[in-house]
């Protein structure tokens, strides 16, 4: 791996942290969900720091390049992000109908209810007056 690439990737990881953390700062980002790329941000340090980390398993794969593995790593760590990220807004799409759901009924309920008062408020209203026996 290269002397440049390894200093593209601790920057790079280095503005991500910074990034990440006066997102989170100002209320922008979960904390919850900035872990993952935090963590991913000191993976990529570890891995410029330590090319060794990139190299043996590279040779073991007899791949060309340690660079081809870091980009297959971080495409692959990416892929089961995004992957994770489909399922949970599935979840969050199931729930959010389901709410909806729920409160078209709550509010059908509370106009019947309304509208049951209101009947009963007229006929009790014309049973003092007499009209209805």
């Amino acid at each position: 791996m290269s002397f440049a690439f390894r200093i593209i990737l601790i920057l790079a990881s280095l503005m991500t942290t910074l990034y990440i953390v006066r997102k989170i700062r100002y209320s922008k980002l979960q904390i919850e969900y900035a872990i993952f790329w935090i963590i991913l941000s000191f993976l990529l340090i570890l891995i410029s720091i330590f090319p060794v980390l990139v190299t043996i398993p590279t040779n073991i794969i007899g791949m060309q390049a340690p660079v081809n593995f870091v980009f297959l790593v971080i495409i692959f760590i990416l892929l089961i992000k995004a992957f994770m990220q489909t399922i949970e807004h599935s979840q969050l799409e199931n729930k959010l109908n389901d709410l909806a759901q729920k409160i078209a009924i709550d509010e059908k309920i509370s106009r019947d209810r309304q509208k049951d008062m209101e009947t009963a408020d007229s006929i009790e209203k014309m049973e003092n007056e007499g009209k209805v026996k």
